[in-house]
């Protein structure tokens, strides 16, 4: 960050539905339904995802970052591959159960290399309207 310049936090907000179940692989029926209950039976939300980015506000744009980048991005990177998904079904779930917690690493994952790690600050993710997760890297 260059001194002298304001520090702000941009956050926006995207959506997308998937479906997933928790189910881990080496557990027998009964450890699962144990551990899971109904929710190892398929199921899907819509989830809310906020992307929020700091940086130095450019003087002459008056912002962190362009939000158009910043949708298209996010877009083609994680709403388009997971908007109507089995989570499940995708590799970067492959050992993880796709919780909201995993949803939100594998979002981070996503979107660290293209935004990058000193920018990208938080992600986000709403299961529901009373269940969310935050997650700022490591």
């Amino acid at each position: 960050m260059m001194a002298g310049r304001e520090l702000a936090y941009t956050t926006r907000r995207f959506s997308f539905a998937a479906a997933h179940r928790y189910h881990v692989e080496g557990w027998s029926a009964e450890e699962n339904r144990r551990a899971f209950g109904e929710l190892g039976g398929v199921h899907g939300h819509n989830y809310t995802l906020d992307v929020t980015i700091r940086g130095p506000i450019d003087p002459e744009t008056g912002m962190v970052i362009d939000l158009g980048g910043l949708k298209r991005i996010v877009g083609e990177t994680v709403v388009e591959r997971f908007d109507h998904a089995d989570l499940n079904a995708d590799p970067l779930f492959r050992g993880r159960v796709p919780t909201t917690e995993n949803l939100a690493i594998v979002t981070w994952e996503l979107l660290a290399p293209k935004l990058g790690v000193d920018r990208l600050w938080q992600i986000r993710v709403w299961e529901d309207p009373t269940l969310y997760v935050d997650y700022r890297g490591v």
